[in-house]
């Protein structure tokens, strides 16, 4: 008995075609239902408890042993965990599919208020977190608002002004990129040191300090320094800050303007020589 070729190919054909499309279909379901998936896990969907759903791919990853069970955060003086885990998408108990530690790390030092950040996965359910925060040192003045800075200048946005008032404060534009250094030369000098109150950077090229008194005392432009060191020679010999001075002037290396107090006796300007200092 004889069979004939094309018959019997015909229906090996027609089951191999059954079988591409139940698998191209298949396929493009399966594409379609991870999609919606990714969309409702991405869109936060499942992150709401009145959701039957909710912690559902928490719990997925759990059973394969890929949640964030263990979270160990260091070096928060000022911030709370929760804005840490807010900042690069992870959730105690919730899935660490496809949790980049690099990328995570970037998105945390693109934080004001976080100068560096460490982070480690110990697999498969351990997150190690380690930061340091800026630390506040001085608060800006600028148009009527207040920020915390720290010692580079950088606003730290999640710190209220209000609540360091013990910080020196520094005015004007520019301001906060020259306070550093302008502190550090008025911590050489403790008298000066606890009777100043703010300064302000004037034309961003040299400050003028306000006394806890009402004085003002306008320092040279490029000498900060040596302008501090006349000035406490006057408190030494002259007691100035005690006596009825609206304003030092300290600009002019060459002379010492003294301009007195409004209500003053002698209301005129009085100009004192270097040599004479």
């Amino acid at each position: 008995m004889t069979v004939d070729k094309h018959t019997e190919r015909g229906p090996r054909r027609g089951v191999e075609r059954l079988a591409i499309r139940f698998a191209a279909r298949a396929g493009a379901t399966g594409f379609l239902a991870l999609t919606i998936a990714y969309g409702v896990m991405a869109g936060g969907h499942l992150d709401d408890p009145r959701n039957p759903f909710y912690g559902l791919p928490g719990q997925i990853a759990g059973f394969f042993g890929y949640a964030a069970q263990e979270i160990h955060i260091s070096g928060l003086e000022r911030q709370r965990p929760e804005t840490v885990l807010k900042a690069i998408g992870v959730t105690p108990d919730g899935p660490l599919f496809g949790f980049n530690p690099q990328r995570a790390k970037k998105l945390l030092e693109h934080i004001d208020w976080v100068e560096h950040a460490t982070l480690r996965r110990v697999h498969p359910n351990r997150l190690e977190i380690e930061l340091v925060e800026r630390v506040p040192f001085a608060v800006w003045q600028r148009d009527g608002a207040r920020y915390v800075i720290d010692s580079t200048g950088s606003a730290l946005s999640t710190l209220d002004a209000q609540d360091f008032g013990d910080l020196f404060m520094v005015t004007g534009e520019g301001a906060q990129a020259a306070a550093f250094d302008l502190v550090n030369h008025i911590e050489g000098h403790a008298a000066l040191k606890s009777r100043v109150r703010a300064a302000a950077r004037v034309g961003q090229r040299r400050w003028t300090l306000y006394l806890d008194n009402g004085l003002r005392i306008a320092l040279a432009e490029n000498d900060i320094a040596g302008s501090l060191v006349r000035l406490m020679d006057l408190v030494t010999r002259e007691n100035v800050f005690e006596r009825a001075v609206g304003m030092i002037d300290l600009r002019s290396p060459e002379r010492t303007v003294f301009m007195p107090l409004p209500d003053s006796e002698n209301d005129k300007t009085v100009q004192v020589s270097s040599v004479a200092e």
